[in-house]
Order: C-alpha cells, then sequence, then structure tokens
C-alpha cells in the first residue's frame, strides 16, 4: 500500500514537472521565435531605409549637378551670343556714321573696350565651361567614391542568420 502511493505520487509529481518544463519550454520557444521575426524584420527594414536614405543623397547629387550644369549651359549660350554680337559690332560698326568721323582716340577708346568686352566674354565662356565639366566630374566622384549605395557585409549577413 504506502509504498505504491510513494511510488505513484512521485510519478504524478514527475509527470507533472514534465509537463511544467514542457509548456515552459514551448512557451519560450514561441517568444523566442517571435522575437527572431520581429529582429529580422527590423534589421530588414533597417537596411531598407538606409538604401533609400543614400538613393535621396544620390538623387540630391544628381539634382545638384544637373542645376549648375543648366545654369552653366545658360551662361554659355548667352555668351556665344554676346561674343558674335561683339564680333559684329567690331567688324562691321565701323561703318556707323558716328565713328567714322569720330577722332582718332575715341576710335582707339572703341576698340579697346570691344577688344576688352571681347576677352572677359571669352573668359565667361571658358569658365561656363569648365565649371560645367568640372560639376560633372565632382558629381560622378561624389556618387562613385563616398554615396555609394549601403551593401550588407558578411558580419550583417551572418548576423541576421543568428
Amino acid at each position: 500500500g504506502a509504498s505504491r502511493r510513494r511510488i505513484a505520487a512521485m510519478v504524478e509529481l514527475l509527470a507533472t514537472f514534465g509537463a511544467t518544463a514542457k509548456e515552459l519550454f514551448e512557451y519560450n520557444r514561441d517568444y523566442y521565435t517571435f522575437d527572431q521575426k520581429q529582429r529580422l524584420d527590423r534589421e530588414m527594414l533597417r537596411l531598407e531605409m538606409q538604401i533609400k536614405r543614400f538613393d535621396l543623397f544620390r538623387e540630391d547629387i544628381r539634382d545638384l549637378v544637373e542645376l549648375t550644369c543648366s545654369k552653366m549651359e545658360m551662361y554659355h549660350l548667352v555668351g556665344a551670343l554676346v561674343l558674335e554680337f561683339t564680333v559684329l559690332i567690331y567688324t562691321e560698326g565701323a561703318e556707323l556714321a558716328w565713328i567714322s568721323i569720330a577722332p582718332p582716340f575715341l576710335k582707339a577708346c572703341w576698340g579697346m573696350s570691344l577688344a576688352s568686352a571681347f576677352t572677359y566674354i571669352i573668359l565667361a565662356v571658358w569658365l561656363s565651361m569648365h565649371a560645367s565639366v568640372s560639376a560633372q566630374s565632382f558629381g560622378t566622384r561624389l556618387l562613385t567614391r563616398f554615396v555609394r549605395l549601403p551593401i550588407p557585409g558578411a558580419q550583417q549577413i551572418n548576423a541576421l542568420n543568428a
């Protein structure tokens, strides 16, 4: 009798401990897998947001380069037109009524002012072309060296698998 009851109580106690341990393990395992899924989702969202952030940086650089190049193209166009007018005035402007009867020192001042205008306009056209090329090359350098898309390394990928 009594020893059988003890053994039955012991078996029942061990079965209760086993059932409780199994429930605790299953409970902990469910929350562990839920936490792992949440961590993986969080890391993936962080990587996606980082890629979108760098995409925005790259788009900003492209926009700034395009803005500079388009402004320089406009300066180039206006400079070329003013240069054409300067050459026309220099070559065909001598037939103007007032310059043909002007004293020699006024003709010299007129010629020097046209020559200096020509020089400054050539300089403006050259600098606008130089600024456009510089902006384009600097934008390319920024995009290829400093604002590259973030690619996760092997260590980050392994951390996601853990």
